[in-house]
């Protein structure tokens, strides 16, 4: 019962001041983007990776995944080029690389 009261005071107690910004975006979501683990993607995605030799020798710094309106969910793949710029591919489900 102590426990209890002492947090719950401590609670009440705590400084009012701080709070969250609402407009800050956590780096695990951003734009309705879900940051995963390379390994969660689909396998179709991890095999059009692979097959693709433009991509398949770089390291996957990043892999994102989110919902259309349309109800289609879609994954973004950032990779390590040797750059500082990010290059990055999108694909649907199926594996089929999304072209802007």
């Amino acid at each position: 019962m102590l426990i209890a009261a002492m947090f719950v005071s401590g609670m009440a107690l705590a400084n009012p001041a701080t709070s969250l910004n609402p407009n800050t975006i956590s780096l695990e979501q951003q734009e309705g983007k879900v940051k995963i683990e390379a390994d969660d993607l689909p396998d179709p995605v991890k095999t059009t990776i692979s097959n693709d030799e433009t991509i398949n020798q770089l390291s996957i710094l990043e892999a994102w995944k989110w919902n259309t309106p349309e109800g289609k969910t879609l994954f973004e793949v950032v990779f390590d080029n040797g750059t500082e710029e990010k290059f990055s591919k999108k694909y649907d489900e199926q594996g089929n690389e999304i072209k802007e």
